[in-house]
């Protein structure tokens, strides 16, 4: 019998969507984990964190379906900018706040949710960021490929090349965040978890839910197998 899948995308510590999602698919919520009574497994495509204001209840309950066996979890790009916000060293935006991704009021605005649960440095912050790590960019499941933002071969290439099983390293971490000067390695990265960027014409521009000004698409890619 082939295995069920329901991908789940983006739950942005919304503790409230996601319990309602999953009892929409026929979730139940067992003494240990949610669970399908059909054996369906939840596929979560990162983004669990940021803007909500649940993210120590998203972060529990999607990990304990992992730890049971009910889901399966890809990283998202917000798990990939949050390890680079909270480990040392240097950044692309060239400032020396010490962090790979820097403390500015735009990045920190973004993460501030995550922050006011996760402060930097606290014991709880480094667990979690360990456990980012042991989310893959990407899951080759046989009849369906999960990916957070765009499946490209040349680029899961590149990834594979250095990490078969999709997980990144600590030490590839300043390699990406260093993204003005991008290796094969880190652009790859990079775009899997935020699709290729395409300009707008010039004088065009939008603003994001956060307010930030955009002069660029995130291109998403969808591919079934």
């Amino acid at each position: 019998m082939t295995q069920a899948y329901d991908i789940i995308p983006d739950i942005h510590a919304d503790i409230d969507r996601l319990t309602s999602t999953l009892e929409s698919l026929g979730y139940v919520q067992g003494s240990a984990s949610w669970v399908h009574p059909e054996g369906r497994i939840a596929a979560f495509l990162g983004d669990f964190i940021d803007m909500g204001r649940a993210n120590r209840s998203v972060l529990t309950l999607v990990r304990t379906m992992r730890d049971q066996g009910h889901a399966v979890a890809i990283m998202g790009n917000h798990e990939l900018n949050a390890l680079l916000y909270h480990r040392p060293d240097l950044n692309a935006d060239g400032t020396d706040d010490g962090y790979m991704r820097a403390h500015s009021a735009k990045n920190t605005d973004q993460h501030q949710t995550f922050l006011d649960e996760f402060p930097v440095g606290h014991p709880d912050t480094n667990e979690t960021m360990e456990w980012f790590l042991s989310l893959p960019l990407f899951l080759d499941l046989g009849g369906v490929r999960l990916v957070h933002a765009c499946w490209d071969d040349a680029r899961m290439a590149t990834i594979r090349n250095r990490r078969p099983n999709g997980l990144l390293a600590i030490d590839d971490l300043q390699e990406i965040a260093l993204e003005n000067d991008a290796t094969a390695f880190a652009e790859a990265v990079l775009t899997t978890l935020k699709g290729p960027e395409s300009e707008l014409p010039a004088t065009h521009y939008f603003h994001d839910i956060k307010g930030h000004r955009r002069t660029a698409l995130r291109v998403t890619s969808v591919k079934l197998v």
